[in-house]
């Protein structure tokens, strides 16, 4: 059994399989998956009606929960945008075949756009998924400093996301998921 889960800790489709039995990916939303598992930047072209924010979310919880440390940092040019994103991260965590959050005996700690993990008992500060509106009007401030041995950088409708966000997050986003 231990060997079965190490192995799906390496392969982000084969541990969704255990969370998400009943989640199925077409072959363009598995190369998202993988892409981001072996690349440094992932660009996912625009489209409507393509599961980009659902196979993101599903990226999102399998890369903060099958690595650690991990800072993973979620952004969109609108809260209406944001919420989408996170709307799909809240329906994973709800059905997940495993309970997910420490209310029920797992792992995460989830408030509106924030998930931490809990390890050996304490929460872990360091640690989390964030959800960060990119507005025009900032200079970057949020999307800067985030270092940590795994990072994620997940933009989506990047076309109305300012370059500053791109910009500061090159500074320490190991992986970039950069959509539409």
């Amino acid at each position: 059994m231990r060997d079965h889960l190490r192995a799906a800790v390496k392969d982000p489709l084969a541990f969704g399989k255990i969370l998400w039995p009943d989640v199925e990916f077409y072959s363009k939303q598995r190369e998202i998956v993988w892409s981001v598992e072996r690349n440094d930047e992932t660009v996912v072209p625009a489209g409507n009606q393509l599961g980009k924010d659902f196979v993101a979310a599903f990226i999102v919880l399998t890369f903060f929960l099958r690595k650690h440390p991990c800072k993973i940092i979620t952004t969109s040019a609108t809260d209406k945008h944001l919420d989408t994103l996170w709307g799909e991260i809240d329906r994973f965590i709800r059905t997940s075949a495993l309970p997910l959050t420490q209310d029920r005996g797992g792992p995460l700690v989830y408030n509106h756009r924030y998930l931490t993990k809990v390890v050996g008992g304490k929460a872990q500060r360091d640690v989390f998924v964030r959800g960060v509106v990119a507005s025009n009007e900032n200079k970057g401030e949020g999307l800067s400093g985030h270092h940590s041995k795994h990072t994620l950088f997940v933009v989506d409708e990047a076309s109305g996301v300012a370059d500053v966000a791109y910009t500061m997050a090159q500074g320490w986003a190991k992986r970039m998921l950069i959509i539409g």
